[in-house]
């Protein structure tokens, strides 16, 4: 959805806030967007004190919609400065324009911090999954010299459309190509095209014909935007949900049964990295209700979503186990 925007006129009042309640205030929605940073004045986040002038420019953009019933944020493990959070997927990891309720904003007053942590991986919106964060310099630090070195190793679990066999690796590059409405989208090929590496494994198969989908095993090597989606996309099966690349906005199943797809159906299941002491780390994210409901209603074999971290010797158990650190 795009902003509703304002050109101040010399009537308009002094501040932010009175040029909201000039916009329609509560009963459109504006009243409390400068507080939950949806506001922008003149394309910069706006306070509801801040002073207008005549010929200023106020966009408003309309609150992210909240999903009842979707999990909680939760820090998985914390080791120092370095924290692992789960992320819920219909959660940005960062505030951004639509509010600034976000991952690190809750994991601060999760925590009672002074600030939100600095998330030193994202996880676009729609996708769940493990965050890793630093509390504090030393902490950011300390994961910008992992990341640099390859030390911080990810595996995620995808269900994508369509049938993808075997195991390798997908390493077309990956740049910028414009999409319809003017958007900028990570694609193979496009501008600027960088080198990309993902591991992938098919490790089950479920449905059939139209309905037929894939549960892949997924290691990104190096980490470009919409990697995991443009790669798995590139290859012919987009992962379910994903608009963006080309997934699927509802699958039917074989009974005749149609089931949207609110989110993309990618999950961050496990992170490690050492610590500041050298020792090897690892937390595991488990997976959400809602991958497994969408799996077992393309009647999918429940028992594959243990087979994800069947070659990581840190394995946790994904049933039960809120987390697994070590």
């Amino acid at each position: 959805m795009s902003a509703a925007r304002w050109r101040v006129g010399p009537s308009d009042g002094p501040t932010v806030a009175d040029v909201l309640e000039r916009m329609g205030g509560a009963s459109r929605g504006f009243a409390g967007a400068a507080a939950e940073g949806r506001a922008f004045l003149n394309a910069r986040r706006a306070r509801p004190d801040d002073v207008v002038v005549e010929g200023d420019e106020l966009a408003v953009w309309p609150a992210r919609r909240e999903v009842p019933g979707g999990p909680p944020v939760e820090v998985l493990a914390r080791w120092g400065e370095i924290l692992v959070a789960f992320k819920p997927a219909a959660l940005p990891t960062a505030p951004e324009r639509r509010g600034t309720r976000s991952l690190i904003t809750e994991v601060a007053e999760l925590l009672g911090l002074s600030a939100p942590p600095h998330a030193a991986s994202r996880l676009d919106v729609g996708v769940s999954g493990a965050v890793l964060c630093a509390t504090g310099a030393r902490g950011q630090r300390h994961l910008a010299a992992m990341r640099e070195a390859g030390r911080v190793a990810r595996v995620y679990v995808g269900v994508a459309g369509g049938r993808v066999e075997g195991s390798g690796t997908w390493d077309a590059p990956i740049g910028a190509a414009r999409a319809r409405g003017g958007r900028s989208l990570p694609a193979v090929g496009g501008a600027g095209a960088r080198d990309a590496v993902t591991r992938y494994r098919a490790i089950a198969w479920a449905g059939g014909g139209a309905a037929a989908a894939t549960l892949l095993r997924l290691e990104p090597v190096t980490g470009r935007m919409h990697q995991l989606r443009v790669h798995a996309a590139h290859a012919g099966a987009p992962l379910l949900g994903d608009r963006d690349h080309g997934g699927a906005r509802s699958v039917t199943t074989a009974r005749g049964r149609v089931i949207p797809l609110p989110r993309i159906a990618l999950h961050a299941l496990r992170v490690a990295v050492p610590d500041e002491r050298g020792e090897e780390r690892v937390a595991v994210a488990p997976v959400p209700d809602d991958l497994r409901d969408l799996w077992a209603a393309l009647d999918g074999d429940g028992s594959a979503w243990e087979e994800v971290l069947s070659a990581a010797p840190e394995a946790a158990s994904l049933l039960g186990a809120p987390s697994g650190t070590r």
